[in-house]
């Protein structure tokens, strides 16, 4: 051991005490450059440019001829020094850029899988809360269903959806840290989105939906940079819904009553409740960096404010993050080190979106407050027909939505810890090895404090708080409100290690990467206490100040949960080959094991290959002017998915049944299996075959990106209901198969006119066509959701149909009281998922003046408008319902008779979820340079979501639900509505 110590300390000291003749920065306008061929004469010692634009050639002396090149950008030939900083410049012809794929970065130009990235100043065009909504509409094949909720990350979808029961969302990694939390939009440099199989092969089970992968800012060697970021804005709904007033509620009632006195026609009170819950948000937001460095050390340290005051009366977010991130390279370029950390502390004040739903249907007859202070409740007058505080008659069972707002107690806060600690070691010219350590830590409180004998009184106006007593008390004191208090803490990690080879022979390029790669998720334990009647001062909400919730079971007041980790080990290999920049190979095996299933289920393996041809670099083209790119290339791949969101390699036992045996009356207390475990239950795969076209045409002026694909996701885990003889409830078992197939297409044009003027014009368009293709199981169950809170469902899992599709009754017409009539069973009318999305972007530039204008639109989706829908009975109706309904002398109207009571799940309250929005129109200004230590002053307004065109008649077309296909995505139900955003800003360099 000793010896092995000892030539090791030898290696490294062999390098510490080499000379280094040659180093030096490689960058371009925009910034420093990694992957740039650096080659000095004869060729004996040749290397790469780092993410940061760095190389070092310890062997090569002084005034030795360095030509540095790169596919793109015009060839420069300089003679060595120490410390060079070399600036190349990008051919006119080609423009290439370097992306992320996964455990090393590769010019655009040589990746043959589907990868398409996002830079930093598309990223913070539009503020938002989260780096990823941002980006919306600015890459093909990307579905991101966004939300205005204060403090709520949109939902992520990449080429549809492919899996029921297990895990949907992509996996996003940050500067090597998986599952970490997405940074605000001012730390990002770029976003890399790895869409198909051959180059999401290389992450296994983890990249089934996709990978995003997020590289943040750094710094450069050079002097000192300050930049401040900040901007104000306000927030208003985009669409409100027009209720009916008093007199339309009024006339409505009556005829379901029969009778023209039901409610009087004069009432005391009108409400417009939406406008008694919102208010004008507000959004504000501040950030400053600090960076720079030198040959051998750079740093980077930022902090972010971001507050939002949410436009639901009450809500309220703020989020602050603290970075820093360094590098440090030692032993003469050698080793380089760079540890990064972030920290985030968040505090979200919480109301119900439900509030926004009761809103919609509670009376406007009905007053926020009576004259005497009380809270208003439909209760009606059965004398005079009017609200009445001493009213006999509880017309409708909805809440007062201002007093819901008013008595919910509901707040949390955060931390979180997510960093990295990354060591490249250098081992020869054409050898790297790199060792990344990433984690999340994240742990949180809540409390939740409930008013309950305030809840009872604000229903009852006219008791008192001795009537609740002597309701509830039964001779003990009463529960007069509740204090819940929760505890949870998080921890995940993940550990890289790999060899990067390097080599150019001639025309032969050849990398290669091999390693291997820990992770341990779903670490997590919470603990949750209530306790009962603690002071009603907030300032004393302890729960030691309270009594036990149930005096008989104290105990029963306090639970636990501890989740089961789950360990992922894998060993992965790529290999990428080049000939001549024209012929182009990249293949990717890993081999990976995860704990989540039974022994000799957890490993499988996943490859992939895929190759390019760069048709334009052939002889027969070199002359052509008007193609100046031109590539082609292909993959094919498998990536598994076992993350399903549920124990599935334990046997789980349920107490509390009770047996008799033979003849003993005697009951024996016992325990149950609650549901079958299949021991061969192992993981979902994914199989795609990705074809792809790449150009560039008319002086680089129009470039453009074609694919089409074809994804099966096979062994898909289902649920079966197997009989009571087998088991006693619900299994999943490998039994299905989802298609996801598409096409994809962007689009940009880059022009000038003049010297002083440019502008551009982009677009992207997807297509995707997702279906449920097979389930090979007999026992595969009943998988309904989409639950409207009145016992009604609208969503059904159907073999042949896309997952999560509404499953309802088809209006047919109308009966002889005016009521709809439907067909005698359900049928499958269309699913939440678009079938296309489409984003454009036009901007220019013109001296001082920058202008941009961004949209996004999706179509081919139903919604179900779920908060019309939830009826009982008394509540209030749209505005436009009494312009069209049905009568003996208008048959074909648009809407049924009016009625009461609880109506079927139909295609009447499915309505087109198409829509086409503004997404952020921006305009700013450069003022000219006044100070020499003030490089940048640009100030700006924006306009985020000003207009949406749509033919949905609710509050939004995008509903952002639980990200369960059988859950809320798709109803507009206790939904948050879309804002429009009006802000100004500042960004300040110095």
């Amino acid at each position: 051991m000793r010896k092995i110590f000892s030539a090791f300390i030898a290696i490294f000291a062999f390098y510490s005490v080499g000379y280094c003749q040659v180093s030096g920065t490689v960058s371009d306008i925009r910034g420093p450059l990694p992957a740039v061929n650096v080659i000095p004469a004869g060729e004996q010692e040749t290397t790469l440019t780092d993410f940061d634009g760095n190389f070092t050639l310890p062997n090569t002396p002084p005034g030795t001829p360095i030509t540095f090149s790169m596919v793109g950008y015009t060839s420069v030939t300089r003679p060595g020094a120490v410390g060079m900083q070399v600036a190349m410049t990008e051919q006119a012809s080609q423009i290439d850029e370097v992306v992320v794929i996964g455990f090393g970065t590769r010019k655009r130009g040589a990746v043959t899988g589907s990868v398409v990235q996002v830079k930093a100043a598309e990223v913070v065009k539009t503020p938002s809360q989260s780096a990823v909504q941002a980006i919306q509409g600015k890459a093909a094949g990307i579905n991101i269903v966004a939300t205005d909720d204060p403090g709520v990350n949109p939902t992520i979808r990449i080429r549809g959806l492919g899996t029921i029961t297990s895990a949907r969302d992509p996996l996003i990694i940050v500067d090597g840290v998986e599952n970490a939390s997405i940074p605000n939009p001012n730390e990002v440099a770029t976003i890399d989105i790895l869409k198909d199989a051959s180059s999401l092969a290389i992450y296994g089970q983890k990249g089934a939906n996709g990978v995003i992968i997020v590289t943040t800012k750094r710094g450069k060697s050079g002097k000192m940079q300050v930049n401040y970021d900040t901007y104000y804005g306000q927030k208003s709904v985009q669409k409100k819904v027009r209720m009916a007033g008093p007199d339309r509620y009024v006339y409505y009632n009556n005829y379901v009553q029969g009778s023209t006195d039901y409610f009087n026609p004069v009432q005391p009170y009108a409400t417009d409740w939406f406008d008694e819950i919102t208010r004008t948000g507000e959004v504000m937001s501040h950030y400053v960096s600090v960076s720079g460095g030198t040959e051998t050390i750079s740093y980077y340290l930022a902090a972010t404010n971001y507050k939002e005051k949410g436009i639901l009366e009450g809500t309220q977010f703020e989020r602050t993050n603290v970075n820093s991130r360094n590098d440090f390279r030692l032993w003469n370029g050698t080793l380089k080190i760079s540890p990064s950390i972030n920290l985030e502390v968040n505090k979200d004040i919480n109301k119900p979106n439900s509030a926004f739903t009761n809103a919609y249907k509670q009376s406007p007859i009905v007053p926020v407050r009576f004259p005497n202070g009380r809270w208003g409740v439909p209760l009606r007058n059965s004398s005079t027909g009017v609200v009445d505080i001493n009213g006999n008659d509880r017309f409708n069972n909805v809440g007062n939505p201002v007093s819901q707002l008013y008595y919910t107690n509901d707040q949390s806060r955060g931390l979180n810890i997510s960093g990295s600690i990354a060591a490249e070691l250098k081992l020869t010219d054409w050898l790297n090895y790199t060792s990344n350590f990433g984690m999340n830590y994240g742990m949180g409180k809540s409390f939740q404090y409930v008013p309950v004998a305030d809840i009872w009184l604000s229903q009852n106006p006219t008791q008192s708080m001795e009537d609740y007593e002597a309701t509830f008390g039964g001779g003990t004191t009463p529960i007069y409100n509740t204090l819940s208090q929760s505890r949870y803490d998080s921890y995940q990690w993940n550990w890289d290690n790999y060899f990067t080879f390097h080599k150019t022979y001639g025309e032969h390029d050849i990398t290669g990467t091999l390693g291997m790669s820990r992770s341990t998720i779903n670490d997590v334990e919470s603990i949750t206490g209530t306790r009962r009647n603690v002071p009603q001062q907030s300032n004393y909400w302890s729960l030691s100040m309270g009594t036990n919730l149930d005096e008989v079971a104290p105990n029963a007041a306090v639970n636990g949960a501890q989740s089961t980790p789950v360990v992922s080990i894998a060993y992965f290999a790529r290999a990428e080959y080049s000939y001549a920049d024209k012929y182009l190979l990249t293949a990717v095996i890993r081999r990976e094991g995860i704990s989540a299933f039974q022994k000799g289920k957890q490993w499988d393996n996943f490859p992939s290959v895929s190759v390019g041809w760069v048709v334009s670099n052939e002889s027969f083209l070199k002359e052509n002017k008007f193609l100046n790119y031109l590539r082609l290339r292909g993959g094919y791949g498998e990536v598994g998915n076992g993350r399903t969101g549920r124990s599935v390699n334990n046997v789980v036992f349920t107490s509390g049944s009770d047996y008799v045996f033979g003849d003993d009356p005697t009951i024996v207390p016992g325990n149950i299996i609650p549901y079958a475990v299949d021991k061969n239950l192992t993981w979902e795969t994914m199989a795609e075959i990705d074809l792809g076209l790449d150009f560039r045409i008319l002086r680089d002026r129009l470039s453009g990106t074609f694919d089409v694909y074809d994804r099966k996701s096979k062994n898909l885990i289902v649920p079966i209901d197997l009989p009571l003889v087998v088991s006693n409830g619900r299994a999943v078992v490998n039994a299905g198969e989802v298609t996801n197939r598409g096409f994809e297409a962007s689009l940009r044009w880059d022009g000038k006119i003049g010297e002083e003027t440019a502008y551009w014009v982009s677009g992207n368009y997807s297509y995707n066509d997702n279906e449920l293709s097979e389930v090979s199981n007999n026992f595969f169950a009943t998988y309904i959701g989409g639950g409207l809170g009145n016992g009604g469902y609208t969503k059904q899992v159907l073999v042949g149909q896309p997952l999560g599709s509404f499953y309802v009754y088809d209006v047919t017409g109308f009966d002889n009281s005016g009521q709809f009539t439907y067909t005698p069973t359900r049928i499958a009318a269309g699913s939440y998922i678009p079938t296309f999305t489409y984003g454009f972007s036009v901007g220019f530039t013109w001296k001082n003046v920058d202008f941009s204008a961004d949209a996004y639109g999706v179509g081919g989706n139903k919604i179900y408008n779920g908060k019309k829908a939830q009826r009982f009975g008394g509540e209030n109706i749209e505005h436009d319902y009494l312009n069209s309904f049905w009568t003996v002398s208008n048959p074909n109207a648009t809407n049924p008779a009016p009625f009461d009571g609880i109506p079927r799940e139909s295609t009447y309250f499915l309505e087109d979820g198409d829509y086409l929005r503004i997404n952020n129109i921006t305009i700013g200004y450069t003022l000219p340079k006044i100070r020499k230590y003030v490089e940048k002053v640009r100030i700006f307004a924006t306009a985020v979501n000003p207009f949406v065109f749509t033919k949905y008649s609710g509050y939004s077309p995008e509903v952002r639900g639980d990200g369960e296909p059988l859950g809320g995505e798709g109803v507009e139900l206790d939904s948050y509505p879309t804002n429009k955003t009006f802000l100004v800003g500042l960004n300040i360099t110095l």
